[in-house]
């Protein structure tokens, strides 16, 4: 018999909806922080409905939750979240979940949401679906117990998490070093024995054409097909049999996920929500890595409504750095090595955690599996 079997072996529980549940109270926020409040930094991170844990930061301390263990469920978005810290709620669409700890562990409940919760996957609001999840509640010194095992995989998954973050992180402050003028000035010297510091900064409207592409109709795509299809994302809206742009360019998303950046080895089709930066002055995957490097500033931008974008406008007057031919393909070269080796991290790092996280959602499921099925209506209240 497994150490789990024995875990469970005999266990009393009682099944019980989570909105038929005392012991839980939804707590009201005393204030919430609208999106366009959100800092970069700041004493109080906050907290919504999307899936970052952590969307931005406050100084208002009289927004804020006391320190204490809280469950989160976006009531549109169903995503669940664990926060033992003092934090502030932002904009709308979380419900704050706080159990009896005598009664009721809020890790526990955070595990067994997950476990039972039947997610919908559309935008809608859910509280009321969560409500009517049955879990199973046993001692809770057999909760603890479980919280312990299950804990132990979500604390590996965090740690890759982190190390992933961290080598991302990294390369792109090396980046970021490597194209500032001083770098640039030592590498001419070193490289090419020449130290040169009267590089220009030149507006991107005077070394490159920025042209907008062409809308397709959706029905034309393919899902697969030669032409990968841009639109407003990094990822293919889909396929053509057509390119209207050869490869080698960098391309600026203008809408949706505005600013964002992306670089065409091979041809592909460019619809109107994306501008295409070609240059015959500037090697093309300079520019790509000069843009990334300034990724922020170009963010800062976008124009915040419904849908976000970024004028051509203010593409045109993104200030570049520009060194001689000779050092920007060396540039280029030194960073293709870096994003090589970031792009092998970010392939192995991945599914590393996805393998811990099967693991971890096999052994919930085992660890949930209770015997005895005791349906039980009625509540205990616990002072």
């Amino acid at each position: 018999m497994s150490k789990i079997d024995e875990l469970l072996k005999g266990e009393k529980v009682e099944w019980k909806k989570i909105g038929d549940i005392k012991e839980i109270k939804v707590i009201s926020p005393i204030k919430k922080i609208k999106k366009k409040e959100y800092l970069d930094e700041g004493l109080y991170p906050i907290i919504d409905q999307g899936q970052k844990l952590i969307v931005g930061y406050t100084n208002d301390e009289n927004a804020t939750f006391e320190k204490s263990k809280y469950v989160i469920f976006g009531d549109h978005t169903e995503s669940v979240k664990y926060i033992d810290f003092q934090f502030v709620q932002g904009a709308d669409g979380i419900k704050v979940l706080k159990t009896n700890e005598e009664y009721l562990n809020s890790r526990y409940l955070y595990h067994a949401i997950l476990n039972f919760y039947e997610m919908k996957g559309n935008y809608m609001r859910h509280f009321s679906l969560l409500k009517k999840t049955e879990i199973p509640i046993p001692s809770i010194e057999t909760q603890e117990k479980i919280v312990k095992i299950l804990d132990n995989f979500t604390e590996y998954v965090t740690e890759l998490q982190v190390e992933l973050q961290a080598r991302v992180k990294q390369y792109e402050y090396y980046r970021d070093q490597i194209l500032s003028r001083e770098y640039l000035c030592k590498t001419s010297e070193k490289i090419f024995n020449n130290y040169n510091n009267s590089f220009e900064k030149i507006k991107l409207k005077d070394i490159a054409t920025i042209t907008r592409g062409r809308r397709l109709v959706r029905s034309d795509l393919e899902e697969k097909g030669r032409f990968p299809v841009f639109q407003n994302s990094l990822k293919p809206l889909g396929y053509y049999h057509m390119n209207n742009f050869s490869g080698d360019k960098t391309c600026l998303i203008s809408a949706g996920a505005a600013g964002d950046i992306f670089y065409a080895e091979e041809d592909f089709w460019a619809a109107d929500d994306v501008f295409v930066i070609d240059s015959s002055s500037v090697v093309n995957k300079y520019i790509y890595y000069y843009l990334l490097n300034k990724q922020n500033m170009i963010k800062s931008k976008v124009r915040k409504a419904s849908i976000p974008r970024i004028s051509r406008d203010e593409i045109k007057k993104i200030e570049i750095l520009v060194p001689t031919i000779e050092l920007q393909k060396k540039i280029v070269e030194i960073l293709d090595k870096f994003q090589s080796l970031v792009s092998e991290t970010k392939g192995l790092l991945p599914q590393e955690i996805e393998q811990r996280q099967k693991q971890y959602e096999f052994y919930r499921e085992k660890l949930f599996n209770f015997d005895d099925k005791v349906v039980n209506t009625h509540t205990h209240t616990h002072n």
